[in-house]
């Protein structure tokens, strides 16, 4: 369905200091794939099942199979947000023991068929605009239970057009397997993440250039595998690092505080075949206001999985979770493909 909007180029992004996610990239910060939506994104240091570097480059390291995931979501108003993904463990040459782990991720986001109409109400043509993530994470084993590994990022977008930009970023992450049922996990994202738009193609000698910074994410947690095989539960604790914008028509300096989350997730394994999840994301302890549940991002999900042969192993996974401030959740559907 069309949308039927008046379109006005206004960057103004520095007076938006008090909307929760009112940063750049928040399309990034929604999640990868249905396990880990469902899970509660609390999967920092979940290498108890299949793993993205998405959450932390370090996780390759321990995919012994490899696995590739394809995954569409539905969201409200017409938005789109797609996932491909690999990642998996290899043996270094001359070792027998240790190794490396490689990711690749797309995360695809945007609206199309935008109906563009001007002041007057009047046509004036249809528009897309879209966001995209380039993802390369490499690990390495440097001993049998500890990973370390960094992952670069590439965000390529449009807003409008002759109005695009493209950025470069990465994230550092490390794994410590204290024991086969406990490991711990760490990671920070979007070090150095920003877009910058430019607005003379557009608007001649009237545009202008306007930065907008992502956040720093700062994310530490543990999973643990249950006993008898019944699957696992993980906690994860998150901190955003707020940047700092200047409005540069009056100077002024807008600050927010950083703010910190709780996340948590777990999955049961019921049989061979069939896994459920649940989770919880955006925990905030420290939230004063009558809306403390405003920002909470309850989720559920199913996972089936079936053997192809000897070696291959074909996944469906769904998640179900619910998006603040909207009465329509967020719906992931994955095929995962798992081989040896």
């Amino acid at each position: 369905m069309k949308k039927f909007i008046i379109i006005f180029l206004f960057f103004a992004s520095a007076t938006a200091f008090s909307q929760e996610g009112s940063y750049a990239g928040g399309f990034a910060r929604l999640g990868f794939g249905a396990r880990g939506m469902a899970m509660g994104n609390a999967m920092v240091s979940n290498i108890f099942g299949d793993v993205s570097g998405y959450y932390n480059p370090a996780l390759a390291c321990f995919q012994e199979k490899g696995v590739v995931n394809l995954g569409y979501t539905f969201l409200s108003m017409d938005r789109k947000l797609n996932f491909v993904g690999f990642s998996k463990k290899f043996k270094l040459p001359n070792q027998s023991q240790g190794g490396a782990g490689i990711s690749f991720s797309l995360i695809n986001s945007g609206v199309n068929n935008i109906d563009g109409r001007d002041n007057d109400g009047t046509q004036i043509g249809t528009f897309t605009t879209y966001e995209n993530q380039f993802y390369l994470g490499t690990s390495f084993l440097l001993s049998e239970n500890f990973a370390a590994g960094v992952g670069f990022k590439m965000y390529l977008s449009k807003l409008f057009d002759k109005v695009t930009t493209t950025s470069v970023a990465f994230d550092i992450g490390a794994v410590y397997k204290y024991s086969d049922k406990l490991a711990f996990g760490v990671a920070v994202k979007d070090i150095s993440a920003k877009y910058k738009w430019d607005t003379s193609d557009l608007y001649g000698s009237n545009g202008n250039t306007t930065e907008d910074k992502f956040p720093t994410l700062a994310n530490i947690g543990a999973s643990y595998l249950l006993p008898k095989n019944l699957g696992c539960v993980s906690l994860e604790f998150e901190s955003y690092f707020n940047p700092k914008v200047i409005d540069k028509s009056t100077g002024i300096t807008g600050t927010r505080k950083n703010i910190s989350y709780f996340k948590v997730g777990g999955e049961i394994i019921l049989n061979e075949y069939l896994k459920v999840r649940a989770g919880m994301d955006r925990i905030d302890f420290a939230n004063k206001t009558e809306d403390i549940g405003g920002n909470l991002k309850p989720s559920f999900g199913v996972g089936f999985v079936k053997p192809l042969g000897k070696s291959t192993m074909l996944g469906l996974d769904y998640s179900f979770q619910f998006e603040p401030y909207s009465k329509d959740p967020i719906q992931n559907i994955g095929i995962n493909f798992k081989f040896n």
